[in-house]
């Protein structure tokens, strides 16, 4: 972990010394005001994601804090459900999951159109009353901006297209046992393999009216891990509308949308792995407060609709809480 602090330390002040001149890499060809536009990019999932929020402030490097916490619920089983349960340690009338998850993040900006984002996550994870702590997987991810709305005094829709990947690394724990003896992939904070993730953001912002759209999809590929189990790729996209109001040096976004995530099946010894995969829709609501370079974010997900593979926990909520200081 220390050596993959020390090459990004090393390798942002090297790239320092070649970028352009600090005012236009503020400006990055368009107004720096608050109110020109926020990007909202939610998490992908609750193992392999990422989770950027709401970014006016998107032109100055950044870095921060997020926490989010996942419940999920599991109904009771029977003996034989639960000899078959992917989760074997859910008991009783009800059976509650909860992952949470604290992360430094931090952007970098190498040119005006490119753009460096990194976490490294620390994980808490509940299974009724039995937890697993460790850190989790680093992420590793980079942005490019492909399309920016050339602003003059007649533009009123402005647009901004982004395309990128990135890696995740596999530093997190993935091999700790429940008391019954059990490695469960999905309770581990890490999972042990190198994936590969390609992001794509569209970003719209009429400006008379101070409303935006915006748009990103996420698709990570994953690989097979020491204990040849192979989690699923998955596709992510977040779709959210929101408003800026002003008041002095604060600003209030309201956001809302809707995130969808998919994903087959997970693989284990080259087998499906029963009681995996489906897809999920949430609703998103929440509120970015800004002051000067200093952000707060929070956002709440609900699932409206879900079709899990198999016996599978559900989703019962999702929250996300950030902070952050522009730079």
């Amino acid at each position: 972990m220390k050596k993959i602090f020390s090459l990004f330390t090393i390798f942002c002040l090297i790239t320092s010394v070649y970028s352009k001149d600090k005012v236009e890499l503020k400006l990055l060809k368009s107004p720096e005001k608050l109110s020109d536009i926020g990007s909202i990019s939610d998490i992908g999932c609750d193992l392999c994601g990422c989770y950027m929020g709401i970014d006016p402030n998107y032109h100055l490097n950044i870095v921060g804090l997020r926490f989010h916490t996942f419940k999920f619920v599991t109904e009771a089983h029977t003996t034989e459900s639960l000899a078959q349960n992917d989760h074997p340690d859910h008991e009783g009338t009800q059976s509650a999951e909860y992952y949470n998850n604290l992360e430094l993040f931090g952007r970098y900006y190498i040119t005006p159109k490119i753009k460096i984002l990194f976490s490294v996550p620390f994980s808490q994870n509940n299974i009724d009353g039995k937890t697993l702590n460790g850190f989790g997987d680093a992420k590793l991810l980079a942005q490019y901006q492909i399309y920016n709305t050339d602003m003059n005094g007649k533009t009123k829709y402005w647009q901004r297209i982004f395309l990128g990947g990135g890696i995740k690394l596999p530093t997190g724990v993935y091999n700790k046992t429940l008391t019954n003896g059990s490695v469960e992939p999905h309770f581990q904070p890490g999972t042990g393999a190198f994936d590969f993730i390609f992001t794509g953001t569209y970003i719209s912002k009429l400006l008379e009216y101070d409303l935006g759209w915006s748009n990103d999809v996420v698709y990570t590929v994953n690989t097979v891990n020491n204990n040849d189990y192979r989690f699923a790729n998955r596709f992510n996209i977040t779709s959210s509308f929101f408003y800026e109001a002003d008041a002095g040096n604060f600003a209030f976004l309201p956001h809302a949308g809707v995130y969808f995530e998919t994903a087959k099946e997970d693989r284990y010894k080259g087998e499906i792995a029963e009681g995996s995969g489906g897809s999920v829709l949430f609703a998103t609501g929440g509120l970015d407060i800004y002051y000067k370079k200093f952000s707060l974010d929070m956002t709440l997900q609900l699932p409206v609709n879900e079709n899990l593979n198999g016996d599978q926990p559900e989703n019962r909520f999702r929250i996300y809480t950030g902070l952050g200081y522009s730079f």
